[in-house]
């Protein structure tokens, strides 16, 4: 019921704005590249816009049926459907900028009827209004809250164009792209959790409360832990993926390392908001968030540049965060370990704020230096009582079975 209703409600609403656009694609075409040669390209776009509406649809079945392994065989088929449609287009067929987007829609296009026809068993010629006016109101204000990350993605780059120049940028955006690799974990992390969290609440509440709030300080361990790796790490990183004139953006590398830390634990501080429907305060949270975004842009990039738009990032996330926790208490109460909590933050801003001063000698002396840092982090985890004795039983019992395994399938 819910499903059909969310299909035939995004097939319609689809088409709509497809349409609408897709008449106005020589206007648009013209108002951004001020010719209407890429009329054609623009309702190309359009169209595989709506496309991976529909397989996007279909992805969140598979979660919600715990159905891993077609989604992940949905995803890289649509991968590599996409991309080498598009060089057999670009290279093969010599159709250029068109090429790019046209492979990009037949291989879009495969991937959704692939899809759907995974999720026919879900689909009904009918729609239950009740449904769909409940998914209305629960998604109408995660619009408003998307528009303000949109607003994150963009400030920042406004305000160094405005301030500082192009060369700035471009050193912040390899910078956040070195950074993003947490953002690949949390993803990946992200697909799983709602839906087994979500059956976990109305099974058992008291197995619910008792997981998440032991996970939470797991979760902050691992991301925390990747922050401070990539931290001390970020200029042999840069070495390895850039060239010399990208080396500087490492001094960005350590606060956005942070703020995507601080982003992705949205995905816990928001259940309560999540689980109580209580969208509304995404909408607020997130709007106030984009809001202090802009001022910290404007107060710190004039005077730090790229670094003051790194911590303006890293501050806004955090106070996000925090909005989204104290609101999702009211509905949700989570009893968290907050010795260990704060512990471990204290630990991680030691550890990435000041470790740079020890740096003061050759490549390999500072490489040196930087492993001996990460060990002397993992120790203190366990002398400051972060992970306790009884937890890394645990996993070494796990790597024991993991080896095995792989032992097994050598053999």
């Amino acid at each position: 019921e819910v499903i059909s209703s969310a299909f035939w409600f995004l097939l319609g609403w689809g088409l709509l704005l497809t349409i609408i656009f897709s008449l106005f694609a020589g206007n648009l075409s013209n108002l951004i590249f001020k010719t209407e040669s890429y009329k054609i390209l623009f309702l190309i776009t359009f169209s595989t816009a709506f496309l991976n509406l529909l397989i996007s649809l279909a992805k969140v079945v598979f979660r919600l049926e715990f159905k891993a392994k077609i989604f992940a065989v949905v995803a890289i088929l649509n991968a590599l459907l996409v991309t080498g449609l598009m060089i057999l287009f670009v290279v093969y067929f010599k159709r250029g900028l068109a090429g790019y987007f046209e492979g990009q829609l037949v291989g879009t296009l495969i991937t959704m009827v692939l899809a759907l026809y995974f999720i026919r068993h879900n689909l009904r010629f009918s729609i239950s209004y009740r449904r769909l006016k409940e998914m209305v109101l629960f998604g109408s204000m995660v619009v408003p809250a998307s528009l303000s990350f949109f607003i994150f993605d963009l400030s920042d780059r406004f305000f160094l164009n405005y301030y500082r120049n192009l060369s700035e940028i471009g050193l912040y955006s390899v910078g956040i792209n070195i950074a993003s690799l947490l953002v690949f974990f949390s993803y990946a992390f992200g697909q799983a959790w709602s839906p087994q969290v979500m059956k976990m609440y109305f099974s058992s509440k008291k197995i619910f409360h008792q997981f998440v709030s032991r996970f939470f300080i797991y979760y902050l361990i691992f991301f925390f832990g990747l922050a401070v790796f990539i931290s001390l790490f970020s200029q042999e990183i840069l070495r390895i993926f850039t060239t010399p004139k990208f080396y500087e953006a490492a001094w960005v590398i350590a606060p956005l390392s942070l703020a995507m830390v601080f982003a992705a634990t949205n995905q816990i501080t928001s259940l309560g908001i999540n689980i109580s429907r209580k969208t509304k305060y995404f909408a607020f949270y997130t709007g106030l968030a984009a809001l202090l975004n802009i001022i910290l842009n404007f107060l710190l990039i004039p005077k730090f540049g790229m670094v003051g738009a790194a911590w303006a990032t890293a501050i806004s996330y955090l106070f996000l965060t925090l909005a989204y926790f104290v609101s999702s208490q009211r509905f949700i109460l989570l009893k968290l370990d907050w010795q260990k909590i704060i512990k471990l933050v204290l630990l991680n801003l030691a550890v990435i704020l000041l470790g740079p001063k020890l740096w003061q000698f050759g490549f390999y002396g500072n490489l040196t230096i930087k492993f001996l840092e990460f060990g002397i982090y993992c120790v203190l985890l366990y002398l400051l009582g972060v992970i306790e004795k009884q937890e890394i039983n645990y996993l070494k019992i796990y790597l024991r079975k993991f080896f095995k395994i792989i032992k097994r399938r050598k053999n």
